[in-house]
């Protein structure tokens, strides 16, 4: 895949610093799928995901903020990725128009105002940005089979957003935690469902408000007779 390199996705991201969060997709994710991106910024992992569901599958690529919307837009382009749909807006818990703030200096940290009070983005501007649900884009013919979020702070709301489709379809979900109300979120919205929580490396978390685990991989578990 190309890239255009900027804040959020260089060098780091290029040769694979970090978490080895794309080698850990790699064993989730297959050609076919189908993936929402959710907080796709410049399309770190949606280039990742686009590669993994091959022509067959489909990732829908989520994001709100003006100018890592515009990357994330180039980066599909540069890489003819007909199976990206990019869509320019914040997933929530509610339709309509919701308040952003963001930074230039901190691209990667953009959030939702009314989310995760624990923290705030330093001389960040605020605007307006349009709100979806997830079950509003969920049809017969894209259902996501993984979920990734990585929203700074409104995963509970994303969560929320997506009830329908997590009583229905149980898409394995992938969460990058940002502090106790995401934490909540998971424990509420996932583990109440009957889906297990556990870190990278496979170590169950019964409560994701105890302790501190990030990111969390969550999951309903299959019945015995339906596995293979």
């Amino acid at each position: 895949m190309q890239f255009v390199v900027a804040p959020g996705i260089g060098l780091s991201y290029a040769i694979g610093q970090g978490e080895a969060a794309p080698r850990f997709f790699s064993r989730h994710i297959r050609p076919g799928m189908c993936v929402f991106d959710i907080g796709a910024n410049k399309g770190q992992m949606t280039l990742l995901f686009a590669a993994l569901v091959g022509p067959t599958g489909r990732v829908v690529a989520i994001e709100p903020a003006p100018a890592e919307y515009a990357h994330l837009a180039i980066n599909i382009a540069i890489n003819t990725l007909s199976n990206v749909r990019p869509i320019q807006a914040a997933a929530a818990d509610r339709e309509g128009e919701l308040t952003f703030t963001y930074a230039a200096g901190r691209p990667t940290q953009g959030k939702l105002l009314d989310v995760e009070h624990t923290y705030v983005i330093p001389d960040a501007n605020t605007f307006p940005v349009r709100a979806l649900a997830v079950d509003s884009l969920v049809d017969e013919r894209m259902t996501p089979d993984v979920i990734k979020i990585d929203v700074e702070g409104a995963a509970a709301s994303v969560l929320r957003g997506a009830a329908r489709l997590l009583d229905t379809s149980s898409p394995k979900i992938y969460v990058e935690m940002h502090g106790p109300e995401e934490q909540a979120g998971v424990r509420d919205e996932l583990v109440a469902r009957g889906y297990l929580a556990e870190t990278l490396d496979g170590a169950r978390v019964a409560d994701p408000t105890a302790g501190w685990h990030n990111p969390l991989w969550c999951y309903r578990p299959q019945p015995a007779a339906s596995r293979s």
